[in-house]
C-alpha cells in the first residue's frame, strides 16, 4: 500500500513539473509578445491556455483519487494538499499570461510607451525566473529557496508601483494615451499578480515541510 501511495504522489509530482514548464512557458511567450508586439505569439498563449487548465484539472483529480482510495496519513495528506494547491497558484498564473497576451492584442496599433516597456520587460524576466525557481524548490521540498524567492517578490512590487506612478506621468502629459496607458498598467498588474501566486507556492513548500502556515508576503 505504501510503495502504491508514492508511485502515485511521484507521479502527481511529475504532473506539477510540467505544469510549471506550461505556465512558465506562457508567461515567458506573453511577455515576449506584448514586448514585440507580436500579436500571433499572443493568440497562441491564449489558445495553449486550455493545456494548461486540463493539465491543472488532471493533477486534482488524481489527488482526489488519492485521498479517497489510499487514505493517507496526515503527513502524505499535507503533502497532497500542497500540490493540490501549487496547482491552482500555478493555474491562476497561467490566467494572467493570457490576460497580458489580450492586451497585447488591445493595443496593437497604438502609440508605444518606451519608458513603461522598459519596466514590463525588467517585470517580466523576474517574474519569469521567480516562476522557474519556486517549481524547483518546491520539486526538492526546499524551504529555505521559498523563502528567498518570496523576498524577491518585493522588488516586483516596487517595479509595480514605479509603472503606476510612470504611467499617471504620461497620462498628464498626454491624455490622447490615456487607453494605452491603462494596458500597461493592466500588464503591469497581471505581472504583480503572478508574483503573488509565486509566493503563494512558496508558502505551500513550508506548509509541505513542517504544516505552519505562514505569510511570506509580510517577511520584514
Amino acid at each position: 500500500m505504501r510503495r502504491v501511495f508514492d508511485e502515485k504522489l511521484a507521479e502527481i509530482h511529475r504532473d506539477l513539473l510540467e505544469l510549471g514548464v506550461f505556465v512558465n512557458r506562457a508567461i515567458d511567450q506573453s511577455v515576449r509578445a506584448f514586448g514585440e508586439h507580436d500579436v500571433e505569439l499572443a493568440k497562441e498563449v491564449i489558445e495553449n491556455d486550455k493545456i494548461i487548465n486540463d493539465k491543472e484539472n488532471e493533477i486534482d483529480r488524481k489527488c482526489t483519487e488519492i485521498i479517497a482510495l489510499q487514505q493517507p496519513n496526515t503527513s502524505d495528506l499535507r503533502r497532497v494538499i500542497a500540490v493540490i494547491r501549487a496547482a491552482s497558484n500555478l493555474e491562476r498564473m497561467g490566467d494572467h499570461a493570457v490576460n497580458i497576451a489580450e492586451a497585447t492584442i488591445n493595443i496593437k496599433g497604438q502609440k508605444r510607451l518606451m519608458q513603461l516597456e522598459v519596466l514590463i520587460e525588467s517585470m517580466g524576466k523576474k517574474v519569469i525566473t521567480m516562476t522557474k525557481d519556486i517549481i524547483d524548490a518546491f520539486v526538492d521540498f526546499n524551504v529555505v529557496a521559498a523563502r528567498e524567492i518570496a523576498e524577491r517578490d518585493k522588488d516586483i512590487d516596487n517595479h509595480y508601483n514605479l509603472l503606476r506612478l510612470t504611467a499617471i506621468e504620461e497620462m498628464r502629459e498626454d491624455p490622447d494615451i490615456v487607453l494605452a496607458t491603462s494596458d500597461y498598467s493592466f500588464v503591469g498588474r497581471d505581472l504583480e499578480r503572478i508574483g503573488d501566486y509565486v509566493t503563494n507556492i512558496g508558502e505551500g513548500i513550508i506548509y509541505l515541510d513542517s504544516g505552519e502556515i505562514v505569510d511570506l508576503g509580510n517577511i520584514n
